[in-house]
């Protein structure tokens, strides 16, 4: 009896002096770990545009924020179908991801386009120039609903966990394009040393949007409306555009610190 009514009176003390009795509340973020300059792994967390968008949209909910890397990105997919994750900070949009997630509105564009080994550009125009060809990606990527069906149906393209392995496998001679966005193929060929090495032809793949996408199984789910609201403003504003400056630049910077260091990841 003793031990309760101390511990009553602690809660009454507690409420008068205003202190909350429940911890703030603490949302799980992640993405893609080589989509620079939106998402990008920097030590055991998922840094870039996404995540300090992300961390705006929520900041005004009282919600805390965290980005922990979590593996490659269609293990990160998976564990946010299953609520593990509540919030993807970039994601394309497609029939099937719809079934797991809700989509903020769009926040950037995004081109894909067909990077080649230097000196092995082809005719390209439309998808179908791609056929008879062999293609390489990335795992778990999407590129557009209409582009995935058509790479499922009419093309040969393997997939590689990443990034530098679909680039070796393009200077290597084992493919001849590899389906990727043009920024962050760009930002990497620089980081892996082989911009001499590689190109993209001219005519896009597709264009595609990048969402916030939050996981259905997420409690965070409910706050989509006033995430559309503040996003909106973000891009209004332009706060969006400055991130995507920010965070490019801190990116080609990254890539300098790993140069003067000697970067282990290299593709010859």
């Amino acid at each position: 009896m003793k031990k309760f009514l101390l511990f009553a009176l602690a809660v009454v003390i507690l409420l008068s002096a205003g202190t909350p009795l429940i911890a703030a509340e603490n949302l799980t973020a992640s993405g893609h770990p080589q989509y620079p300059p939106i998402m990008w792994k920097e030590k055991n967390n998922i840094v870039g545009v996404g995540p300090e968008l992300v961390n705006l949209l929520f900041k005004d909910l009282k919600v805390t924020v965290k980005t922990p890397y979590k593996g490659g990105w269609d293990k990160v997919q998976e564990e946010a179908k299953q609520g593990k994750i509540d919030v993807l900070v970039g994601i394309y949009m497609t029939e099937e991801r719809k079934k797991y997630f809700e989509y903020s509105n769009p926040f950037a564009k995004d081109p894909v386009v067909i990077f080649v080994a230097k000196g092995k550009a082809f005719k390209y125009a439309k998808w179908d120039d791609l056929a008879g060809k062999k293609g390489t990606t990335t795992v778990g990527d999407s590129f557009g609903q209409a582009f995935d069906k058509f790479i499922t149906e009419k093309l040969t393209v393997t997939r590689s966990a990443k990034v530098e392995e679909n680039f070796a496998k393009l200077t290597g001679g084992q493919a001849d394009y590899f389906i990727y966005a043009m920024y962050s193929g760009l930002f990497e060929s620089e980081r892996l040393g082989i911009a001499d090495k590689v190109e993209f032809l001219p005519v896009n793949a597709s264009v595609e949007n990048f969402y916030i996408g939050i996981s259905k199984k997420s409690p965070y789910v409910k706050y989509l409306p006033q995430i559309n609201k503040k996003l909106d403003e973000l891009i209004m504003n332009g706060t969006v555009d400055k991130l995507i400056d920010k965070y490019s630049d801190q990116y080609r910077k990254t890539v300098l610190i790993q140069k003067k260091k000697g970067s282990p990841a290299k593709v010859k």
